[in-house]
């Protein structure tokens, strides 16, 4: 799980992943709801 960064959308980055067996997802670029320290300081 990857957010939209420039660098994590770049093909080659992104077959590296599916070769090793992985699943590419992506989160969108800045997701507070998904990082629990957010909740903290809130």
């Amino acid at each position: 799980m990857m957010d939209n960064a420039t660098f994590h959308k770049k093909q080659s980055i992104q077959q590296v992943i599916i070769d090793a067996g992985h699943m590419v997802e992506s989160l969108p670029t800045y997701s507070p709801d998904l990082n629990p320290i957010e909740h903290k300081w809130a």
